[in-house]
């Protein structure tokens, strides 16, 4: 393949994506809020969506145009060809924002709260209850507002992401925050713990950005930058893997997530927003509850059947991206993650990449994220994570409530197993019958 052949392809998907901007084509302004809140909460909200700053049937056409020059059938030129594909799809869901139609396209390009992994018999949504069931977090003062969060982010991220990153404020946000190509952005009037700051850095800016600045700077394939299809499962589940191993993560953070994706379901199987925001309000704060319906509801229909899927993605993202990182580490194969910082991608895009930089059409990463340069401890987490999975939870459970049983039944503690002389039951040590089933 001719370079300058694949060059200009990914320039023009590149050009062609610019204006499809989908967060702020459906997110809704803090209007809506304030008069859903006016009503007492107890009115369906009628957001109104922007212009969306192209024509829709046209931009179909001109990624068609593009898609039609991809002449060959080899790995690179079918993922050029999906990109087209999938950057058509979101066209289209945009184009139908308020309608079924939407959440039929979401599910196709976001995925769906019950879709199954690829790489295990696990569903999405059980994920997402095992973390809403989680162990509430203390409260951490949140001491920092939007203005004074974007400070210490940009102290936080320009050192690994050479001064280019830029932190700013802005009103019209449903998340409190949200990333473009160099940018990370804060909701006005949004306040912060430093925790949650120091995360939104690792998360926003030394994820989200520095794979895009990655990706940019590719000299033959650009289109990384914007992303290989379906990366936003990685996208979104590797800023939480970036939140976790730095230590910048706590169980509320899990809650939320999960309760993000079971509100998702319950609006996919009919619950309308005054529904999901009554079942989110037993749980979070009026504002953060409301903001968190409109997660689920914008660019779909308020009464109910047809959500925006997004956010389901994060478990199945976590999930595959520690399960990515800590395969390729246990084979020690580092290349295989620095092949998968050089852009965004899906898991399982990383092992092309890696042979395109092999072959000179990709390079590898500028930037790195702060958890991989400090390799010694990535592979002792890996280390941790290898270990536990030679112990069945379930099984050492049962071994310490058997215990307890005992002191309830002698009424005192237990000190040591039973001798085994004394039995012909074998002991009941911790993972005995499972030691290497994991979980």
């Amino acid at each position: 393949m001719p370079k300058e052949y694949l060059r200009r392809i990914s320039d023009q998907i590149v050009a062609s994506q610019r204006p499809i901007k989908v967060l702020r084509a459906v997110n809704w302004g803090p209007a809506v809020h304030a008069r859903f809140f006016k009503h007492h909460a107890r009115e369906l909200p009628r957001p109104e969506y922007p212009a969306l700053g192209f024509e829709p049937e046209a931009k179909v056409r001109e990624l068609k145009t593009v898609r039609r020059q991809i002449r060959g059938r080899n790995p690179v030129e079918e993922l050029l060809r999906r990109r087209c594909d999938e950057f058509i799809l979101i066209v289209q869901m945009l184009a139908a924002r308020g309608t079924k139609r939407f959440y039929e396209l979401s599910r196709r390009v976001y995925g769906d709260p019950r879709d199954r992994f690829p790489d295990h018999d696990v569903d999405n949504l059980a994920i997402a209850r095992l973390w809403a069931s989680r162990p509430r977090a203390r409260d951490e003062e949140q001491s920092y507002t939007a203005e004074k969060a974007a400070r210490l982010i940009t102290e936080l991220c320009n050192p690994l992401l050479g001064g280019h990153v830029r932190v700013g404020v802005r009103r019209r946000l449903t998340a409190n925050a949200a990333a473009g190509a160099t940018r990370v952005t804060l909701r006005k009037g949004a306040r912060f713990s430093e925790r949650q700051v120091r995360a939104l850095a690792h998360h926003e800016g030394l994820w989200h950005v520095l794979t895009s600045m990655n990706g940019y700077r590719q000299p033959i394939l650009p289109v990384l930058g914007v992303g290989l299809p379906r990366c936003y499962e990685s996208q979104e589940g590797g800023g939480i893997v970036a939140e976790y191993l730095t230590g910048q993560i706590t169980d509320e953070r899990f809650i939320e997530l999960g309760e993000r994706t079971i509100a998702i379901d319950m609006a996919a199987r009919g619950a309308d927003f005054l529904e999901v925001y009554r079942y989110l309000l037993a749980r979070f704060p009026p504002e953060k509850a409301a903001l968190m319906s409109e997660r689920v509801f914008r660019g779909g229909v308020v009464e109910g059947g047809a959500p925006f899927t997004k956010d389901a993605a994060y478990q199945r993202g976590y999930c595959r991206t520690f399960n990515f990182l800590r395969a390729a580490l246990e084979q020690r194969d580092t290349e295989l993650v620095r092949a998968f910082l050089s852009g965004k991608m899906s898991v399982d895009d990383a092992e092309l990449v890696r042979d395109l930089i092999e072959e000179g059409l990709c390079v590898g990463p500028v930037f790195l994220p702060e958890w991989f340069i400090d390799i010694d401890r990535l592979n002792a987490i890996v280390t941790h994570s290898v270990t536990m999975n030679r112990f069945s939870l379930p099984s050492v459970s049962r071994y310490y409530a058997k215990r307890r049983k005992r002191k309830e039944i002698q009424g005192e503690l237990v000190w040591r197993h039973r001798d085994a002389s004394d039995s012909e039951e074998r002991p009941d040590v911790a993972g005995a019958d499972e030691g290497d089933l994991g979980e």
